[in-house]
């Protein structure tokens, strides 16, 4: 017999199971890809190469997590973002609020609390930039989904313009550039030592380098704008076409998300390949055939989530799902929380000592320390802890927390 938190019949909350399950997996998958930012040093991330070892089940699982996490799960991220703008705006008015007002509110709220995740936490931030790109797409809301599309189109090939001039402008750069560059790509003994150095030390001691590194990613973060605005977009005209309801069956899906799974993985392993080959030249720090493969890939993650849904099948698990979708922003702060408390000198200092399959063990452990708080907290609560803290701030009152 299915649990009651699965036995939807409604389109509505069919729709409503298919995002908290869609949003439960992408919290979990994402830490995948941020404990490398989190306990390793920042060049890591891009090239394997610059630190720690890369041999055996350590190369073993940047492999298969290049593949099918690095920026897929973020991108599911920004295509429910957008749905939820849709959503909430759609649920504000049927209370008969403002819903422009509601919406640029919570948006400012957001961007505060991620301006403080980013400056007093970890650089890895991205809840300033959804609030911030959140702006940029409400206007959108009443366009019709074909507008949406168009424009996503745009401002994609937009933001891969952006990556091939960024490689193609290399050979005309300035020495000086370009040693710069180099020296971020692979950075030298001593400057890998001054960054472990400076995150094992304790929170104080560690405000400058966090500044300055907090500082650096809201400006790398124009190589993302574009493709995080252009992914809303989508998530409001899937809204608007029911592509989270009944818009395609399942044979249409399963086509789709095999179609785009095999094109997705064949452009990235192509390009994998050839940086092992060559030992990560710079160049691969704007991989085109990531960024159209994870596009890909994160739409085929998707479309097969919700085939699962509509299975009578493993109904604890989309239970267990979907509560961790309901808490994502809450998981997502306790993610940074649990991790810069392992890693980070205010806590146990373990920065620089953890190579990739520790890590990976590491992720486990807080997938099912989330599943179980989720799971826990949902019985009581009617939102999280930091759901609650939105909400309220956003209509200027206390919201009831708990369940009736």
């Amino acid at each position: 017999m299915p649990n009651k938190s699965t036995a939807n019949h409604t389109p509505e909350k069919k729709r409503q199971l298919n995002l908290d399950v869609i949003r439960g997996t992408a919290l979990l998958g994402i830490l995948i890809m941020n404990i490398q930012s989190f306990s390793m040093i920042s060049s890591a991330y891009s090239n394997p190469l610059s630190f720690g070892d890369f041999s055996g089940l350590n190369k073993t699982i940047y492999y298969f997590s290049h593949i099918f996490a690095d920026q897929k799960f973020m991108t599911i991220f920004s295509i429910l973002f957008g749905a939820s703008i849709l959503l909430v705006a759609s649920g504000n008015e049927a209370k008969g609020l403002n819903a422009f007002k509601m919406h640029y509110r919570r948006m400012v709220i957001l961007a505060c609390i991620g301006l403080l995740h980013l400056y007093c936490l970890w650089y890895g931030d991205i809840l300033f930039m959804y609030a911030v790109m959140g702006m940029l797409a409400y206007p959108a809301r009443n366009k019709t989904a074909k507008f949406m599309l168009i424009t996503a189109s745009i401002l994609l090939m937009i933001n891969a313009a952006v990556y091939y001039t960024a490689t193609e402008a290399m050979p005309y750069m300035s020495q000086a550039d370009i040693q710069e560059l180099a020296t971020d790509w692979v950075p030298s003994s001593e400057a890998i030592e001054e960054e472990i150095f400076a995150n094992q030390s304790n929170w104080i001691a560690q405000t400058s380098y966090r500044t300055q590194m907090a500082t650096e990613m809201l400006f790398s973060g124009t190589f993302y704008y574009c493709r995080v605005l252009a992914l809303m977009l989508i998530g409001m005209a899937m809204i608007k076409l029911n592509f989270f309801g009944e818009r395609f069956n399942n044979k249409s899906l399963l086509m789709q998300a095999i179609f785009c799974s095999l094109l997705g993985v064949f452009l990235i392993l192509n390009r994998l390949n050839y940086n092992i080959f060559s030992n990560f030249p710079i160049s691969a720090m704007f991989d085109q055939e990531n960024y159209w493969g994870s596009l890909m890939m994160g739409y085929a993650y998707i479309c097969l989530i919700i085939v699962f849904c509509r299975f009578k099948v493993l109904n604890r698990v989309k239970s267990y799902l979907s509560q961790v979708g309901r808490l994502a922003l809450t998981n997502y702060l306790v993610q940074t929380i649990i991790c810069t408390f392992i890693f980070y000198g205010w806590g146990l200092g373990k920065f620089g000592t953890f190579e990739r399959k520790d890590q990976l063990l590491l992720v486990i452990c807080i997938w099912v320390f989330q599943i179980l708080f989720s799971v826990r907290w949902m019985k009581t609560f009617r939102v999280g802890p930091f759901e609650w803290l939105w909400r309220s701030l956003t209509y200027g009152s206390v919201q009831n927390i708990k369940k009736t």
